[in-house]
């Protein structure tokens, strides 16, 4: 069979944790080349993905799969490095590249891809600002290529069957989800830390899993709308250093993040999405799914997930999904991606759904700073227009610091 070539820019931790140890299973996948501006983070990367394949290539060999166990083997030994974005995009015949580096290289990257005809997938966030993801749906469109937002939930076990149970009419029709994503941060990068490379913080880096999601949950044929700073916190600053670098430092993106969604269809339905989005860890009610007649619970008993459902009368189910680690779900992700590229189908999460994430993102900048007042989607876009109208080649940076403004400090 054909097989799709993968060329992967940015080898940092999440390509070497999350993405490598997928690609062997992936039979439409053929690593083809690694790209980073670190010649040493290029040879750790190679190092360990020549492990990773040799790894997989010995356990088929024992279970008598010869086919695999040379494939993988002649895939790690013809695997090709670069330093330089362009010379790879020049030398490989590449038909999809995977975006895993820094935020601010999200957008700028996708655009040099599409414009040589390669396909994309890029980590979430989409971009730093909604007016950089502009000129990415721009490229997309101009290129004729195919762009996957890569929102690794949902191919989770958990979401998926969520959605599905959801869709089946069990528990009637969504009203509220609840869903938080918090952890205590990501201090072993410092550039997660720094507005200018990242963008934001917990909530454009960590929150938009829950954003993203919530919307899966309700259904992408509705839209976001309407999107508010959730009281008692908001958008805020909890904690007053971090250890960055090795020492205590200040820093100046959120590290909490409370946000109202609504989401609503052409006929007048709607459904609301409570999400956090977090580094100072969860305080947020537990994730839920509430319906006119039913409640969806995510339940962990040892190691093993289930999805609790509660009927009005209090009657309960469980559908066990059984081991359910965080990364399983980026399989599914590339898995989905390739066979879009052989097929020549738009992704589900396609460059609008990454785009209108990151527009919520920035419109609850804006209800914080506003007061935590309700935005628009509409009312946002609007603001970042007038912005692009006056400023220019600045704006996106313009845009950005104007709406870290609201951010406080408890």
């Amino acid at each position: 069979m054909r097989r799709v070539k993968v060329g992967v820019i940015g080898v940092g931790g999440i390509f070497r944790v999350a993405h490598l140890p997928a690609y062997p299973d992936v039979k439409e996948a053929e690593l083809v080349s690694l790209c980073d501006v670190s010649e040493d983070a290029l040879k750790e990367a190679q190092r360990i993905t020549k492990k990773v394949y040799l790894d997989k290539a010995k356990k088929a060999e024992e279970e008598g799969d010869e086919d695999l166990s040379e494939r993988l083997k002649e895939d790690v030994d013809s695997l090709k490095t670069y330093t330089s974005v362009d010379e790879m995009l020049s030398k490989e015949d590449l038909d999809l590249v995977d975006i895993c580096t820094p935020t601010k290289f999200h957008s700028s990257i996708a655009i040099k891809a599409l414009e040589s005809g390669v396909n994309v997938m890029a980590e979430k966030p989409m971009a730093r600002t909604y007016l950089e993801c502009l000129e990415v749906i721009e490229a997309v469109k101009d290129s004729g290529k195919l762009y996957q937002h890569n929102e690794n939930w949902l191919y989770s076990p958990i979401w998926y069957n969520m959605r599905k149970i959801i869709e089946s009419g069990i528990i009637g029709e969504l009203q509220l989800t609840f869903l938080a994503t918090a952890h205590g941060g990501p201090e072993w990068a410092s550039w997660f830390w720094d507005p200018e490379i990242a963008g934001g913080g917990a909530l454009l880096d960590n929150g938009v899993h829950a954003i993203t999601c919530s919307w899966f949950l309700s259904g992408f044929d509705r839209k976001p709308t309407v999107v508010k700073a959730a009281e008692p916190y908001g958008i805020c600053i909890r904690m007053k250093t971090r250890i960055l670098q090795g020492r205590f430092k200040p820093f100046e993106v959120e590290d909490d993040a409370h946000v109202m969604i609504r989401f609503e269809s052409d006929d007048g339905s709607w459904s609301t999405a409570h999400v956090e989005g977090s580094w100072s860890y969860r305080d947020s009610l537990d994730t839920c799914v509430i319906g006119t007649n039913g409640i969806i619970k995510p339940l962990q008993k040892d190691e093993e997930t289930s999805l609790e459902i509660s009927d009005a009368s209090g009657g309960k189910r469980e559908f066990n999904l059984g081991k359910v680690t965080w990364t399983q779900s980026f399989q599914g992700e590339i898995r989905n991606m390739c066979s879009c590229v052989l097929s020549n189908t738009k992704p589900l999460c396609n460059e609008y759904i990454g785009a209108e994430t990151t527009a919520v993102v920035q419109a609850a900048y804006l209800s914080q700073k506003r007061g935590r007042r309700p935005v628009t989607l509409d009312e946002f876009k609007a603001y970042a227009q007038k912005i692009k109208d006056r400023e220019g080649k600045n704006a996106s940076d313009v845009l950005l610091k104007d709406l870290l403004k609201g951010i406080r400090r408890i």
